[in-house]
């Protein structure tokens, strides 16, 4: 299997070449590593929690939207799936796991970090790929955890696949779609969203709700603190 990109890149290299990436989006924004609560010792570079995007103005905040890098925040879904592997919630041990729109890699990092036998994170955006390689080295296990771009190339790989989880990206309809792609890759498939609340579909069935919260911190939003998950009917 080939990653996407050179996985023993300098840990240094890598995030500066990240952190300068995050500075034409927000040119006073730092990269600092984060130690996630109740993830059993997962840490993340992350954007700094000191930085204020209350003071953003009308020109940057635009930026911001024409730019969206995802991987530069721990989004309220992906804390809760990882913090629900960290704590035998999820079973992965022993599986070879399928994480999709991995973002900074949250997920994949914690079914490596929990015994997964293989992990795939799947990101279509390059400089996501760039972080979940430099959030791993940063966990000590980046030999664990391949990077790929389309979800699709894992259909070319000599793996079966015992588990897919996603999450946040459920909250843009133009990614539900995907799911149906999803379902035939795998046994079973685990959904994560903060930001839906009506999600039907008759291949799965609501199993539990988690409070959830963003890292760094963006603010009180009701309706995104509550994380569901959706199981795949077997």
């Amino acid at each position: 299997m080939s990653n996407a990109i050179d996985q023993a890149e300098p840990i240094t290299a890598l995030k500066q070449e990240l952190e300068a990436l995050l500075q034409t989006v927000l040119p006073e924004a730092t990269l600092k590593e984060a130690l996630l609560p109740d993830c059993k010792g997962l840490k993340l570079f992350l954007i700094d929690e000191h930085y204020s995007f209350e003071a953003l103005d009308a020109q940057e905040q635009q930026r911001v939207m024409n730019n969206p890098l995802y991987w530069m925040f721990c989004w309220a879904s992906g804390h809760a799936m990882a913090r629900l592997i960290a704590e035998g919630g999820l079973e992965v041990e022993g599986k070879t796991l399928l994480d999709f729109g991995s973002g900074s890699g949250v997920v994949a990092i914690a079914a490596a970090l929990a015994g997964a036998k293989k992990v795939i994170a799947s990101d279509v955006d390059p400089m996501s790929q760039k972080a979940i390689t430099l959030n791993a080295n940063l966990n000590n296990c980046v030999a664990s955890v391949d990077v790929i771009g389309d979800f699709n190339q894992v259909k070319g790989m000599d793996c079966d696949i015992d588990i897919i989880t996603v999450a946040d990206v459920l909250y843009d309809e133009d990614n539900r779609p995907i799911i149906d792609a999803l379902l035939p890759l795998a046994p079973a498939l685990c959904l994560a969203d903060s930001r839906v609340s009506n999600f039907e579909h008759a291949s799965f069935f609501e199993a539990e709700q988690q409070a959830g919260v963003t890292f760094p911190y963006l603010g009180g939003f009701d309706e995104f603190s509550v994380v569901r998950f959706f199981h795949k009917v077997l």
